[in-house]
């Protein structure tokens, strides 16, 4: 369940994406990402899974 490094509200996981600015490019503008194939509205995630594990 946390495969996508942080996992929680569309705000709070752009509020740990300010935090650990450094980490990523200079052209990402937001940490949100909604979870691919996973209908959990208001569910964001930093970094998107890569494989699709559900299903």
């Amino acid at each position: 369940m946390t495969d996508g490094v942080i996992l929680g509200s569309k705000e709070f996981v752009n509020e740990m994406f300010v935090g650990h600015r450094d980490r990523f490019g200079a052209r990402r503008k937001d940490g949100a990402r909604p979870i691919r194939g996973v209908p959990l509205p208001g569910i964001r995630v930093m970094r998107d899974l890569r494989v699709n594990a559900i299903g």
